[in-house]
């Protein structure tokens, strides 16, 4: 995800309390779109592992009414507590169970349904934990499920939904029902469907150093062919980098779909929803498509297991579009998207809170913000100033492949990159993610030309806590030292220099996100 189009528009959900107690397997959905209104008819088959005696909490809006609950073929009793239907399974932990919901109700959010001059649209907007207004699910990024898609819709749509098209069988009614398939275990929020008069394009496979990859563009027809000239142009780059420098591409195939999101962007396991608008009015910038490309690898097949550690998502989304953006354009592009991010924090309020926080907010939309993106999109670069190259993207490559479709919170990614640098790093991510703000650094200067020494007095003068900047760079002319700065004072003596310094450059390679002000 970018950004939030309508974000006011939304009510605020609760952020879910606990993670789930049992593991749901597998989410069989069949759905019936309907021809006119907002009245959706649905039937959920989910399969479990029971982790206890405790009853089943399955995330469903109270709008949408239970009209029969099962656990295989019989009839079970359950009950309501708000936004979430209560089973009583009678199972024991380790218990395989099958439950089905069949449900009816006017959808409000979570299923966009719009009727622009007459002609259906349908598009899932699940992100955060909206998935629920319109089906059955433990909707929260812990447990994550393979998922199948039964959808019953007109004969005038297409329908696009996550893994492989099984099968599309035109039925008596003539309507059409499209069967999608998608065996990896995925995010609840990245399970979609989206249903309306496509035009779809295929592109050459993609990935194929690691895992040949099909890639497909679905447009709304009046937009197709700013669509594949445009921001979808290098999908197929993108894949490519991304394989090679990541791992093998998560899932069987990729689309990119034109659709009703509330999002620039949103990345739906193998087909990614983006903003009508965006396309429609030709703004969708490739930043955009290759940011919730990235996503695949990183939110998707490697999902934070709670809310709070979103940066693991979205500040690698954000920094992998930077790295792809520098791979295909030459490294003024990278430098410039990692301006543009500074940029973004320092501008930001948000800059004054820490990534990691204790506590949740009400609304989980306001955790789209500079901290989760562009501060941790820094945070992944410092870090790969300070352990190197070699270590960084090595680490990665094991982040991915340890956790590929599983979840993770940001110790897992810290004892990863310990273990592939050798070094201690708890230090590194605890200023970088619980610290706020950035450091402020001033370097203030003089030279004596009878010793010919310099003295050079590096201050942190921001708010609150000091920051350690192992290894700070400072050019000097044509010359580069290295300084350990620690603490809100740092004082060295440069011998054996000739002349009065002419220009002072703070981090000249850019690898640590703070102000600089140098002064004689």
């Amino acid at each position: 995800m970018l950004t939030v189009l309508m974000a006011l528009q939304i009510a605020a959900l609760d952020p879910g309390g606990p993670p789930p107690v049992h593991d749901a397997l597998h989410y069989h959905v069949d759905i019936v779109l309907p021809d006119t209104g907002h009245t959706l008819e649905g039937r959920v088959t989910t399969t479990w592992v029971l982790r206890g005696s405790d009853p089943l909490r399955i995330d469903l809006d109270s709008a949408m009414k239970v009209t029969r609950a099962t656990i295989g073929t019989r009839d079970i009793i359950w009950d309501r507590d708000g936004n979430a239907v209560i089973i009583y399974h009678g199972g024991e932990r380790g218990d395989t169970i099958h439950t089905t919901l069949q449900y009816r109700g006017v959808v409000h959010d979570g299923l966009i349904i719009e009727y622009p001059g007459g002609s259906p649209r349908y598009f899932a907007d699940n992100w955060p934990n909206r998935a629920r207004r319109w089906f059955p699910a433990q909707d929260h990024p812990s447990d994550k499920a393979s998922v199948t898609f039964v959808v019953d819709a007109g004969p005038a749509t297409e329908v696009i939904a996550n893994g492989d098209l099984v099968s599309v069988d035109t039925l008596e009614n003539g309507r059409v029902r499209w069967t999608y398939h998608e065996t990896a275990a995925i995010p609840v929020y990245a399970m979609v469907i989206g249903a309306t008069d496509f035009s779809v394009t295929d592109f050459p496979e993609a990935g194929c150093a690691q895992k040949c990859v099909p890639l497909s563009v679905w447009t709304y027809p009046a937009d197709s062919a700013y669509a594949v000239s445009g921001p979808f142009r290098r999908i197929g780059s993108m894949v490519d980098y991304f394989s090679d420098l990541i791992g093998p591409f998560p899932y069987g195939s990729l689309a990119h779909v034109q659709s009703s999101t509330i999002f620039g962007g949103m990345e739906n396991a193998t087909a990614i929803f983006y903003s009508s608008a965006a396309i429609g009015e030709r703004r969708l910038s490739e930043q955009t498509v290759a940011h919730e490309t990235a996503h695949q690898w990183f939110g998707d097949a490697v999902t934070p297991r709670d809310w709070n550690h979103l940066w693991l998502s979205e500040g690698f989304a954000t920094y992998l579009a930077a790295l792809w953006q520098g791979h295909a354009d030459g490294p003024n592009a990278f430098y410039g998207s990692m301006d543009l991010a500074r940029a973004r924090v320092v501008s930001s309020l948000t800059s004054v809170a820490p990534i990691l926080a204790d506590t949740l907010p009400d609304n989980l939309l306001t955790l789209l913000n500079s901290n989760n993106y562009q501060k941790g999109a820094w945070t992944l670069h410092s870090l790969r100033g300070l352990v190197g190259d070699s270590a960084f993207f090595a680490g990665l490559r094991a982040f991915y492949h340890q956790y590929r479709n599983g979840t993770a919170v940001t110790a897992d990614f810290v004892a990863v990159m310990e273990t592939v640098s050798g070094q201690d790093l708890g230090w590194y991510f605890d200023q970088a993610l619980r610290l706020p703000r950035y450091p402020r650094v001033f370097v203030n200067w003089s030279y004596d030309a009878a010793s010919q020494e310099l003295t050079l007095r590096i201050t942190q003068q921001q708010r609150g806590a000091f920051y350690r900047l192992p290894g700070l760079e400072l050019a000097l002319d044509d010359r580069t030292i290295v300084i350990d700065v620690d603490g809100p004072e740092t004082e060295v003596v440069i011998p054996d220099v000739a002349q009065a310094p002419g220009n002072i450059v703070i981090d000249p390679r850019v690898w640590w996100l703070l102000e600089r002000h140098v002064q004689e």
